[in-house]
């Protein structure tokens, strides 16, 4: 059994059992297996309008999840719906749209559903939606959603596809997931089980209890990731008596950073108790909050065993380096295209994880686009210093 066993994280989740999907026009890009793409993310860009325009029946427009996304290997069965605003030049009789629900596995693009087609019914911009049904189909948690969004028409009119800032163009899926937008600085979870005495005159004059109830709470220390999310959503969340998931990295292995025993993920459901938000002058905001567990909680991923190996929960995947030393960069290719969430050198939570720009002092920068994460040249990785990434 590992020697030492580490705490690393607690993650706060918003959890939407039917995850949305957003079409961001001026954002994301590239071919994916002779489609031109842009993003699909879980959230909105509130950029200046980015519009598509098609004249005659194929593609206007076609979008594609990050790297990661959705991270399941299940799209349940039910209803996905569409909502889009479009408008005609002409006459808009005959004039439609459908849209096509694609798997991508790095390589190849495959056709899963075809949704309902769309007659537009009017020239000026309007909104319109679109129901498509899907059966439970399995994907690899590695595959990517590609939606193309097609002119179905019989005419050779012109349509555009609006995207971005007011006009929101969006799909509402099955797919039930959680957004992280809180990581732990500091937690603790606890549990313990209550204890009924069944003392009988058999027990020789000693007390005997049976477990009941189990109980389990957590308190944590952090700071929110602003990405769609801010200090409000955790407010308002009180606000309303609302649950939130929690997610609770645990690191298996024997402290000599070889990854040997893998991790374990203890995961639940929590209500708000408590909740203190802290605003230092020139400093980073943070939050304190007290949680406590509804139902029970569940562990995932390796057990100890001999073995073992990194696991994801939901869209979260952890990255470790043991560096040489006097490394400035670190190069993590499968976090390409994913949010960082969270990092710590030698165990200790860096505060400033910028997107751009040269760190300074224990901060770092990552490059999502590359993968790269950089360290201040100030501050280089020290010899066999252990580095952890949590990303999105």
């Amino acid at each position: 059994m590992a020697s030492v066993i580490n705490g690393t994280n607690i993650v706060l989740y918003e959890y939407d059992s039917n995850a949305t999907y957003f079409f961001n026009g001026d954002f994301g890009g590239g071919v994916f297996d002779g489609i031109v793409c842009k993003q699909m993310s879980r959230t909105q860009e509130v950029q200046t309008s980015s519009n598509f325009t098609k004249t005659g029946a194929g593609t206007i427009a076609s979008f594609i999840t990050d790297a990661g996304e959705p991270g399941v290997t299940t799209i349940p069965a039910g209803t996905w719906s569409f909502s889009a605003y479009y408008s005609v030049v002409t006459a808009f009789a005959g004039a439609e749209v459908k849209y096509e629900l694609y798997k991508y596995n790095g390589s190849v693009a495959t056709l899963l559903f075809t949704s309902a087609i769309t007659p537009l019914t009017t020239l000026a911009k309007t909104l319109y939606t679109t129901a498509m049904t899907v059966t439970q189909t399995t994907i690899s948690a590695t595959d990517r959603l590609l939606i193309k969004v097609n002119y179905a028409g019989t005419t050779t009119n012109q349509i555009t596809l609006y995207t971005q800032a007011t006009n929101i163009a969006q799909v509402t899926t099955t797919i039930p997931l959680g957004t992280p937008f809180g990581a732990s600085t500091n937690c603790t979870f606890s549990t313990s089980v209550d204890q009924n005495e069944i003392t009988t005159y058999a027990s020789n004059s000693y007390k005997e209890y049976i477990g009941s109830q189990i109980n389990w709470d957590v308190s944590v220390d952090g700071l929110i990731a602003l990405s769609g999310y801010s200090y409000l959503s955790l407010l308002s969340k009180l606000q309303n008596k609302q649950s939130i998931e929690v997610r609770f990295s645990i690191d298996n292995d024997n402290a000599d950073g070889s990854g040997t025993y893998g991790y374990s993920v203890i995961a639940g459901t929590c209500n708000i108790v408590s909740l203190d938000i802290n605003g230092p002058m020139e400093n980073a905001s943070s939050y304190s909050a007290n949680l406590q567990g509804t139902g029970a909680y569940s562990i995932t991923g390796t057990q100890v065993i001999d073995g073992g190996s990194t696991i994801s929960t939901s869209s979260v995947n952890s990255f470790s380096y043991t560096a040489a030393g006097g490394e400035t960069t670190v190069t993590f290719s499968g976090a390409i295209g994913s949010t960082c969430i969270s990092v710590t050198r030698g165990g200790v939570e860096v505060r400033t994880i910028a997107t751009s720009g040269v760190p300074t002092d224990e901060n770092v920068s990552f490059n999502s686009a590359t993968g790269v994460r950089t360290f201040a040249t100030a501050r280089p990785l020290e010899v066999d210093e252990f580095v952890r990434m949590i990303t999105k």
